[in-house]
């Protein structure tokens, strides 16, 4: 019987996502966690989702600072290379509003 009894409890001792702990401030996720993310145990949506607003950070940074190399006159001389950097940094842009949707879509997902 106490078998029987520890078999039954097994499903419900599932490690949980993390998602709910105080450094993220949300409400607590019921799914079950699989990814290990800075110590933390995580549901794959909400590893995804943190991944991605990392991401979407350094993708803001980097548009950041090919603004600030295109606004520089100095650079204006090479005209191929400015457009090369123009082009980069549209791209760049690109991909920020991809992820973004791709952040919306997540959010949904886990809630």
């Amino acid at each position: 019987m106490a078998l029987k009894d520890t078999t039954d409890h097994t499903a419900d001792q599932q490690a949980r996502c993390e998602f709910d702990k105080p450094f993220f401030s949300e409400g607590e996720c019921q799914w079950p966690g699989e990814v290990q993310l800075d110590g933390s145990l995580l549901c794959v949506p909400h590893a995804e989702l943190l991944r991605l607003q990392a991401q979407e950070g350094t993708l803001l940074v980097r548009v950041f600072d090919m603004d600030k190399w295109l606004d520089n006159p100095s650079n204006r001389a090479d005209q191929l290379y400015w457009q090369r950097v123009l082009h980069q940094r549209d791209e760049t842009l690109e991909h920020m509003r991809f992820n973004r949707t791709l952040i919306e879509a997540y959010k949904e997902v886990v809630q």
